[in-house]
């Protein structure tokens, strides 16, 4: 019989935090360049670092409305 372990892999999210839609933005290729250094800087993907700074400027931005 196979030990099966269920805690591995990638962990449960929360329902809430399900991504439901695309948002497309157009990009120059420099743009889309220097955005894709920049990722993998952070050791990010792009669109983990686009969705990671879009959301920072949106919780800065509330806080000074």
């Amino acid at each position: 019989m196979i030990d099966i372990d269920h805690n591995r892999g990638q962990p449960l999210r929360d329902a809430a935090d399900e991504r439901v839609e695309i948002v497309s933005i157009c990009l120059t290729d420099s743009e889309r360049i220097e955005f894709q250094k920049a990722a993998e800087r952070c050791g990010l993907s792009l669109y983990d670092w686009i969705r990671d700074r879009l959301s920072e400027a949106a919780k800065r931005e509330a806080k000074e409305a």
